[in-house]
């Protein structure tokens, strides 16, 4: 099979994993609106902010190294295995030790046992990061997909059944520990790789250049996540804390989960074209006119119907995220196209491009958080959205400059998708709040998000054919090579 070829169906095996992923998320998170009250949710992320906050020490950094390395050997495989399940249960420990506190304090009663079951999870996520990294490199998504998809369905199965059974936020984190633990066995028992705990100092200089920036990077990101909830979490009530990560959260799983699957393939797919200056340059224009095609529609349909949909899904109580979501959706025109460039710079072995992205991210954060401490959740959400359109366009440059590409020349390639995506949500809008209004809640959701899509799809046709031919290829040769195998 060519390379492109394996590239193409490993994308779509990425997307039909992480889709069946957002479909879980959703549908976890449309019981759990309805079973866990706003104070509820603030306390669980509360736990989730001790896992962000010990996490960033592993991840990624044993797993890239792994994708990104010219040549493997059984002993450098085993060497970073053993060194990634070492950290992980120095973190486990940690985190265990935090619980324990938190416990004796009993100011925040429920939440240290969420800590326990995470810090588990965490020891087995960690330990996991090599055995995950050698699927990645050999592109067989189609593993990785079946895999995602069992796990998140006993996950969900799981979850909805504690709620069902008054265990509240504990279900929350016990599903998340089932999901890891379904991945970890899938992935030590069904490869030709035998692991064992052995390591030689060696085999760790492949660690050596890469994983201090990606920790670097992954401490950045889990301040930028954590910061913000912390602001609130020290200045209001848990209650305003939940109903902003609720929001952030809804924005995560339907944009970020999907997106994510493009993440996924195209760090070893760029690698693999990384001394090819003009293919990659081709490469990745392409992955960001395909993606923001699919993208942008999504978040203008969910954007112009989120009045409708939030208290339809999960409830009257969380129609006062629906700011904070709107806000997070914005964001996410910008994360769609930020998760390719960052894939490509990382594969172009430009980490420390990204490690100082990451920290001008954080600085800007706490600078502007410290503006607005105090202020309504809608005013920290805005404030954030701001801020992270203002650092972007740093990152578009160190983009052109790495692919020796003219600013203007990029920029006209986002412009297009994003005022297609604006012009249609414009159209959505109007119908929902001028001609629709009075209709039934789920026809008048239907009816805006339906106007939404037609309008994107019409004005693609119309103005943007180069890439409404192009995902018609795709999609014509995916069906030929289904019917075909």
């Amino acid at each position: 099979m060519s390379f492109s070829r394996q590239v193409g169906r490993s994308a779509i095996w990425a997307i039909v994993g992480q889709g069946t992923t957002a479909v879980m998320s959703l549908i976890n998170f449309a019981v759990v609106g309805r079973f866990v009250s706003p104070n509820e949710y603030g306390s669980f992320l509360l736990a989730m902010m001790v896992l962000t906050g010990t996490q960033w020490l592993a991840m990624n950094a044993y797993k890239e190294p792994v994708v990104q390395a010219k040549e493997l050997t059984n002993s450098l495989i085993n060497s970073v295995f053993t060194f990634s399940v070492m950290v992980g249960a120095v973190l486990c420990a940690v985190m265990l030790g935090v619980a324990l506190y938190l416990e004796r304090g009993g100011e925040t009663p429920g939440v240290g046992m969420c800590i326990v079951v995470l810090a588990l999870k965490l020891l087995i996520d960690t330990a996991m990061s090599v055995p995950n990294a050698l699927r990645v490199r050999q592109l067989d998504f189609r593993f990785l997909a079946r895999v995602s998809i069992m796990a998140n369905v006993a996950s969900t199965v799981v979850n909805v059944s504690l709620l069902f059974l008054g265990f509240g936020m504990l279900s929350l984190v016990i599903s998340q520990l089932v999901t890891s633990l379904l991945s970890a066995v899938a992935l030590l028992y069904t490869g030709k790789q035998r692991y064992a705990l052995r390591w030689h100092r060696a085999d760790l200089l492949l660690l050596k250049g890469y994983s201090p920036h990606v920790i670097m990077w992954q401490l950045m990101e889990a301040l930028g996540q954590t910061v913000d909830r912390f602001f609130i979490a020290s200045r209001l009530t848990l209650a305003d804390l939940g109903l902003y990560g609720f929001g952030k959260r809804l924005n995560d799983v339907i944009i970020e989960v999907l997106v994510g699957a493009t993440s996924n393939v195209s760090l070893p797919a760029f690698s693999q074209m990384q001394d090819d200056r003009q293919r990659l340059q081709a490469a990745f224009l392409k992955a960001v006119r395909l993606v923001t095609m699919m993208v942008l529609p999504l978040i203008a349909a969910l954007w112009v119907t989120a009045d409708d949909f939030v208290p339809l899904l999960f409830g009257p109580k969380w129609e006062q995220a629906v700011p904070v979501y709107r806000w997070f959706l914005l964001l996410g025109i910008i994360q769609t196209i930020g998760i390719l460039q960052g894939g490509l710079l990382r594969s172009m072995w430009k980490p420390g491009v990204w490690t100082r992205y990451q920290v001008m991210q954080v600085v800007a954060n706490i600078i502007v958080l410290s503006m607005v401490a105090g202020q309504s959740i809608e005013v920290i959400a805005a404030a954030i959205v701001i801020r992270a359109y203002v650092l972007w366009g740093w990152v578009v440059y160190q983009v052109c400059k790495a692919l020796h590409m003219k600013f203007r020349f990029y920029a006209l390639q986002l412009l297009r998708p994003v005022s297609l995506a604006l012009l249609s949500a414009a159209a959505g809008y109007a119908v929902r709040h001028y001609v629709v209004m009075d209709w039934n809640l789920l026809l008048r959701l239907i009816a805006g998000g339906l106007v939404v899509v037609a309008t994107f799809i019409t004005l693609v046709m119309l103005l943007y054919r180069t890439a409404a031919d192009e995902l018609l290829s795709i999609v014509k040769n995916v069906i030929s090579r289904t019917k075909a195998s």
